[in-house]
């Protein structure tokens, strides 16, 4: 059940509106849910403290200016500035006494919250970004300001969706707008990417890319990993994988030839990478997938 408050005051230092939610038993072990979404005004200067809450919380600037102190770190944020915090630790946010400033917010939490926001503070440390387009994150909340005054079976999965697609621009706008600090890296790394994409069945390794590209393997491995998210053995690995599972389905070749054919000559250690990956063996995987008119 929702239960709304419109244009809710606080003696005069903020104006509000918000939607408090209560989720269903579903919800709470499948779905993201909302606790709390709103927007609020400042009229003047105020300090919010909190800790200890079963919460995540993302606030987004429309306007102005104000401060926020988590994990033991202050910030000014302004205008387009996003901010995604663990609500179990202490955490404070206040308005500047000059340029209050205008918020929306959403209180949510789920099954899945948590590793969606330790990918995200992996990436964004501070907490912390920057979005030149509010509308992107805008938009999706106020569509759950309106779906989670509603109480019909469709809401809280339209609810759930929303905060993924919340979660999801949290994770890659970050990632999108980081400043190329160090183009030549980032074009040599694309470059790299390219080649391994094209050559992932030949004899390729971060020994042999690192000498081919000029790069050290370490430094290779560490830009890799956190320009794409993958290391470099994983993602050539990935790709060796995902060419057998075509060929195991759409070719007739024995097993042994594929494993050969997508760069993994031993067939015994073929069969152990791909029922680690996939969960069944490669010939299991060819009967379920086999194409049946």
């Amino acid at each position: 059940m929702a239960v709304e408050f419109q244009s809710f005051p606080t003696q005069g230092i903020c104006e509000s509106r918000r939607q408090l939610h209560t989720p269903g038993s579903f919800a709470r072990s499948s779905l993201f849910y909302v606790q709390e979404v709103g927007t609020l005004r400042s009229i003047q200067s105020h300090l919010c403290q909190r800790e200890g809450l079963d919460s995540f919380l993302f606030i987004l600037v429309l306007s102005g200016q104000g401060q926020i102190t988590c994990r033991g770190i202050s910030s000014s944020l302004s205008a387009g500035d996003c901010t995604l915090i663990d609500c179990r630790q202490p955490y404070s946010h206040q308005s500047s006494e000059e340029e209050p400033w205008e918020l929306m917010w959403i209180h949510f939490n789920g099954s899945m919250a948590r590793p969606y926001y330790s990918c995200f503070i992996k990436d964004t440390p501070s907490g912390i970004f920057h979005t030149d387009d509010v509308s992107l994150f805008s938009a999706p909340v106020l569509q759950l300001l309106e779906a989670s005054a509603r109480r019909d079976k469709t809401a809280e999965f339209i609810c759930s969706k929303l905060i993924t697609d919340v979660l999801t621009l949290c994770v890659t706008v970050p990632l999108c707008t980081e400043p190329a600090n160090d183009s030549p890296t980032q074009d040599k790394l694309a470059s790299i990417k390219e080649y391994i994409d094209a050559h992932f069945a030949q004899a390729v390794s971060l020994n042999s890319l690192s000498e081919q590209f000029y790069l050290s393997k370490f430094h290779l491995a560490r830009e890799f990993k956190r320009c794409y998210g993958f290391t470099v053995g994983n993602y050539i690995l990935s790709q060796r994988i995902t060419y057998a599972k075509e060929l195991l389905r759409f070719s007739g070749r024995s097993v042994e030839a594929i494993s050969a054919a997508c760069g993994i000559g031993d067939p015994s250690y073929f069969n152990k990478v791909f029922k680690k990956s996939e969960g069944i063996s490669p010939s299991q995987y060819r009967k379920r997938w086999a194409h049946r008119p």
